[in-house]
């Protein structure tokens, strides 16, 4: 995904478009998962997500209030008030950003808009992260991380209708990262993606990619014998 590609998620005006293209397609910053991107306390230049994923954590939270960031999202937002960062922010997955150059207000009013509008969005999605049993809370965040949205409560009987392309992939973050998203004990973590690599659902690809069936947008698996669904609501 390029910067460009990034903006379609919530298409920007061509006028905000064409100074992105001038003054940022240069200056993609590329960083390894595991990477910490910004600290608390530190000026950040505003940036795009162009590509992969990044936690936010607040210093003196615990991992209740870990949110995640997508491609599309702007973040570094504080230093237009001239405020440093209050979060740390991660790569849990190898990250592009896009830092972006001085623009004229108007088109900087219409680029916040835009990605307003992205980011309610993404909450939208972020919220099938912490409800539902554990193998939907990993199910929905391997698909956010292939750049799909979930298509609702899961239903096994349900099949993919022919449309969707077979070739959706991910990298595979950390199982605490991925514990710390979806609020699962990372045994539990553990479990659910052996679980589904047995039933076909994932396969492993190069490196720490895994391939998504399209069964996946549909069925997120069983739950294995003896897991915990959730390290906070038993119920769910």
């Amino acid at each position: 995904m390029n910067l460009i590609d990034a903006l379609d998620l919530a298409p920007a005006s061509s006028a905000v478009e064409g100074v992105l293209r001038e003054t940022n397609s240069p200056a993609h910053e590329r960083h390894a998962r595991g990477a910490l991107i910004f600290r608390p306390g530190r000026f950040v230049t505003p940036f795009l997500i162009v590509d992969g994923a990044i936690r936010l954590d607040h210093p003196t939270a615990d991992d209740s209030t870990v949110l995640l960031a997508l491609p599309g999202d702007l973040l570094g937002l504080e230093q237009l008030h001239g405020r440093p960062q209050s979060t740390f922010g991660r790569a849990i997955v190898d990250t592009i950003i896009a830092p972006l150059g001085p623009m004229p207000d108007a088109a900087w009013r219409e680029l916040l808009v835009n990605r307003l509008i992205v980011r309610q969005e993404h909450a939208a999605q972020l919220g099938r992260l912490r409800f539902g049993p554990a193998p939907e809370r990993i199910r929905a965040l391997l698909l956010l991380l292939a750049g799909r949205a979930t298509y609702g409560p899961l239903r096994s009987t349900q099949q993919p209708t022919g449309a969707e392309d077979d070739r959706m992939s991910c990298e595979l973050p950390r199982l605490s990262d991925m514990a710390a998203l979806t609020d699962i004990a990372p045994e539990t973590v553990s479990r659910v993606i052996s679980s589904m690599r047995r039933t076909g659902l994932i396969a492993r690809e190069a490196g720490r990619r895994v391939r998504l069936s399209t069964q996946l947008v549909y069925v997120a698996g069983e739950m294995p014998r003896g897991m915990t669904r959730s390290r906070t609501r038993e119920e769910i």
